[in-house]
């Protein structure tokens, strides 16, 4: 790879972000947004386009505008509208790995959301919770949602606007966590434990229909290291789950484990396991990642945040892969409450079976403002 080039051209790209700051129309309206720019340049191997031309480097952008409604007309009852516009795919568009470098909802995602005729509408739901004592409350969602909202949570490596940009350090990939469809989901909390569940009626972009079922325990640990949340999940599909060709269908079964422990006051780890269980073609069945994230308070800027990532996934005989390596670093530098800046660098290679190994080394600025 040219390296001088890329580090050339990492240091011309920018990327603008910033935290989301709710305006109060009033007593129980609120509205907040946050707009993301994402610029990355991939020196790549062994990828092509859709001619079959090869591409060695390439440069890409991307710019989101999320808007979130919140009307609480009780203490205990939550309204939520979720609204998402964006303009251009970055390196995803370029479809070269199995993992996506951004994680966000791009332009494409945002068109005919899973095959329901649905354009940039997110999330609409309602939230009822019921108090039972102090400690032990029982929250109920029904409507347009995100299971990734409930399952397979971390507190260093869930979130792509702010955190880690590659797509198997917000999630367990494995999970096959669907969002934006129809469903309702339990949140039980008692004590230091919390247990969800999930069920959602989901359709891919080959509009085949599925259902989805998820559950997860999860454990609040307090130790002389810090806190530390431990969670356990499986899920399951009905028998119409598809690969991603939609030529085959069965069900889809597996588990996975999140784990994020402080260390101490300004580090934190993470680590994730998963599995899954398939008769359909899918890329990778076991995947482990771990990580740290560490907070700017060494060097007087406590907002600032350092975080390092590295992920191994075993693939399928199915999907003509022997294994997904990815590693990720990122510098995010807080100007203010409303604007900050993301240094990103990631390196993924898919190890394939019948051809060479497609390999790509990327470097990106995130830039957002929240309003």
């Amino acid at each position: 790879m040219k390296i001088s080039r890329f580090f050339y051209a990492a240091l011309l790209e920018t990327s603008i972000s910033s935290q989301t700051h709710a305006f109060d129309l009033s007593d129980t309206l609120a509205i907040e947004g946050t707009a993301t720019g994402v610029v990355q340049h991939a020196e790549l191997n062994n990828v092509f386009d859709e001619n079959g031309n090869e591409i060695s480097d390439t440069a890409r952008g991307t710019a989101v505008i999320d808007i979130g409604i919140h009307f609480h007309p009780t203490d205990h009852d939550e309204f939520q509208l979720v609204y998402s516009f964006a303009e251009g795919t970055a390196i995803n568009g370029l479809e070269a790995f199995t993992l996506a470098s951004f994680a966000d909802d791009l332009e494409e995602d945002l068109s005919d959301i899973n095959s329901s005729g649905r354009y940039n509408l997110l999330e609409a739901w309602y939230k009822h919770r019921f108090d039972f004592n102090a400690q032990s409350s029982l929250g109920v969602t029904v409507g347009i949602i995100s299971s990734s909202g409930f399952i397979d949570d971390n507190n260093y490596a869930n979130d792509e606007t702010s955190q880690f940009m590659n797509d198997i350090f917000v999630n367990n990939t494995l999970a096959n966590l669907p969002d934006y469809d129809t469903g309702a989901a339990l949140e039980f909390e008692t004590g230091s434990w919390a247990l969800k569940a999930v069920a959602m009626n989901s359709e891919n972009d080959d509009d085949n229909e599925y259902y989805y079922y998820a559950i997860q325990i999860g454990r609040l640990i307090t130790t002389s290291l810090g806190e530390g949340n431990y969670r356990v999940y499986a899920f399951t599909t009905n028998d119409e789950f598809a690969d991603t060709g939609g030529t085959d269908k069965d069900k889809l079964t597996g588990f996975g484990i999140s784990i994020d422990q402080q260390l101490s006051e300004s580090v934190g780890m993470f680590a994730r396991l998963g599995n899954q269980d398939a008769d359909v073609p899918v890329d990778h069945d076991k995947m482990i990642s771990i990580g740290i994230s560490i907070a700017g308070s060494a060097w007087k800027r406590p907002e600032d945040t350092i975080g390092f990532g590295a992920a191994f996934l075993d693939g399928t005989s199915n999907a003509d892969i022997k294994d997904t390596t990815a590693a990720e670093a990122y510098y995010r530098f807080v100007y203010s409450d409303y604007f900050d800046l993301t240094l990103d660098v990631q390196w993924i290679n898919d190890h394939l079976e019948n051809a060479e190994n497609a390999e790509g080394l990327l470097a990106g600025l995130r830039f957002n403002a929240h309003f």
